[in-house]
């Protein structure tokens, strides 16, 4: 691939990562002791219904460390001085696939792990002495996959393979109970007074005895919910969204009735993943509105009693991921903070009445949620970036480069400590005070000339950014991002930025004159895509665009990102 050549050309080496070794045949550890500060029990996705996961922020704790998982993990969670997180590996034949990871808070060290039977997206949920987590994938099967891409089409059943329910030992990992389900069971639970909530891909909403896995009552709701963690409003109001039809539902725990249902307008994607928010009688959820070609991201907020649509607020537009996840809005105060995997943005708006009151741009896609102190809003991009903005203007504070896509997650702030899991397997643990506000993510300002010239560094740029044919949507950004102008982390391997890269060129290599065209091809080659010709509009846009990159530059590597942290403390 690109980062290949590249990483030779420029001598860049490996940054390998650490090996867990046989830790599966490990015994359990014992748990931390004497912990005398945050809580025991992590009741929902993001800790509170408002999804603000700050816990504790004056505790005394301050620790550095990384973890690193044969697997992506997903979000975690923090219960008695242990994180917890799941692994969506997903291969059932690997048996460093599918597990969830219990480690000590302040050490990092593996306290155990335990294999499910499939991958798991959810928060672990620890109450009761136990770590709740579902098992399932995003994939359709049979005549659920054909009616999945026709908006009217109803009760579809989502997730392939084995679906299950999972209640675990929070001291040991093992298993306590499983309910084994028809569709996926992806969404985080909420556990509220003995009582375990989930709603899963069989558009189920299941409600258990925490303790025994007793099934106490079930309700169908029509629509498969993929991940939008459910939330419990505070009179015993559980409130659910799905997909097909794209709606929110409140069901009444007591009763098990569903007390309202609203379609979201215009929704055809997204608010099935977007988990939802309660804040001042308010619900508030992200989804996708227009159409595959013309998406647009969209704010809603509803009426938590009544249902009625208070407003929608289009964010932007852009183009659909393959596999899009969606932030979920987190609320402080009067604010609602959340991203865009379309805009690459992320937003303020204003509770009450939806105004918006700044916009950060990232590096790459937002799918994840914040984690808002006092001050500051710290959130992650799906090129790697983790910000620190000012919580109040939406200014860039500092940024860190960690390796991997940060998804559909967040961080957790836990006293000076930060956590935050991706999807190279890795879980950073950061002392907040002293990794941020000493870097940031700036994109070069290179001046554009106007006229032909400008228009051709332009035509190269929509080259270098659009997708190859049969790659399965692969552009030479998947590895340069930023289009080119930052370096990245892939696959234990840095990625230099390219900027200055072009005035390399030509060179000799092993007794042969080599061009910035050749070394184009050879990157097409890696994308399977065959050789352009010298006289192809392509090359020579690509050309252009990559020794504009290059005017006013050294050679040297740019190093814009700061310390780049990779397995096992990475290199700096």
């Amino acid at each position: 691939m690109l980062k290949q050549w590249w990483a030779g050309v420029f001598g860049w080496g490996m940054v390998a990562s650490s090996a867990l070794g046989a830790f599966w045949n490990f015994p359990p550890q014992p748990l931390p002791h004497s912990v005398s500060w945050g809580p025991t029990q992590f009741v929902k996705y993001a800790f509170n219904r408002d999804n603000n996961p700050v816990i504790d922020p004056t505790a005394p704790l301050s620790v550095d460390w990384t973890f690193t998982a044969h697997e992506p993990l997903q979000q975690a969670s923090y219960a008695g001085g242990v994180i917890y997180v799941s692994g969506d590996g997903g291969d059932r034949r690997n048996a460093l696939d599918n597990r969830i990871y219990a480690l000590d808070a302040q050490t990092g060290q593996l306290l155990w792990s335990h294999r499910l039977n499939n991958m798991s997206m959810t928060t672990p949920v620890v109450a009761d002495g136990l770590v709740f987590v579902g098992t399932g994938t995003q994939q359709f099967q049979g005549m659920n996959l054909s009616r999945e891409n026709q908006l009217r089409s109803r009760h579809i059943i989502r997730g392939t393979g084995p679906s299950a329910i999972w209640a675990l030992s929070a001291r040991t990992g093992a298993v306590v109970w499983r309910f084994p389900t028809r569709g996926e069971d992806m969404p985080s639970f909420v556990y509220h007074r003995g009582l375990l909530y989930c709603a899963n891909g069989q558009g189920e909403v299941y409600a258990f005895d925490a303790r025994t896995g007793r099934l106490a009552w079930s309700r169908s709701i029509g629509s498969y919910v993929s991940m939008s963690s459910p939330v419990l409003g505070p009179g015993g109001t559980l409130y659910v969204s799905g997909a097909h039809p794209y709606a929110i539902y409140a069901i009444d725990t007591r009763t098990h009735q569903i007390r309202w249902r609203r379609i979201l307008p215009q929704v055809f994607a997204g608010s099935d993943d977007s988990g939802l928010s309660w804040a001042d009688h308010r619900l508030v959820v992200e989804g996708t509105v227009g159409s595959w070609t013309r998406p647009k991201s969209a704010l809603f907020c509803l009426d938590a009693k009544s249902g009625r649509l208070l407003y929608r607020r289009i964010l932007g537009s852009g183009v659909l991921p393959r596999d899009i996840e969606v932030s979920t809005p987190v609320v402080v105060g009067h604010r609602v903070y959340l991203g865009s995997p379309l805009t690459g943005q992320e937003y303020a708006y204003g509770l009450q009445r939806g105004q918006q009151l700044w916009h950060f741009s990232a590096a790459g896609p937002i799918a994840s949620s914040a984690a808002v102190t006092a001050h500051t809003v710290y959130v992650g991009d799906e090129r790697g970036f983790l910000y620190a903005l000012d919580a109040r203007t939406g200014r860039e504070r500092g940024s860190l480069f960690l390796s991997g896509v940060m998804a559909a997650d967040y961080p957790i702030v836990v006293g000076h400590t930060l956590y935050q899991p991706d999807e190279n397997g890795q879980l950073f643990a950061l002392d907040r005070r002293a990794v941020f506000f000493t870097q940031q993510h700036r994109r070069p300002k290179l001046p554009r000339p106007g006229g032909a010239l400008g228009q051709t560094i332009l035509a190269g740029e929509e080259e270098f950014r659009s997708s190859w044919p049969g790659s399965a949507g692969k552009s030479c950004e998947t590895c340069h991002i930023a289009g080119g102008t930052a370096t990245a982390f892939e696959e234990g391997e840095v990625v230099p930025s390219l900027l200055g890269a072009a005035s390399g060129y030509p060179k000799i290599v092993d007794g042969q004159v080599r061009t910035l065209d050749d070394e184009i091809n050879r990157c097409l080659a890696a994308l399977k895509q065959p050789a352009l010709s010298s006289q192809d509009p392509r090359l020579r846009a690509l050309d252009v665009y990559l020794r504009w990159l290059s005017s006013g530059w050294p050679v040297e590597i740019d190093r814009q990102v700061g310390p780049i942290r990779g397995a096992g403390g990475g290199c700096q």
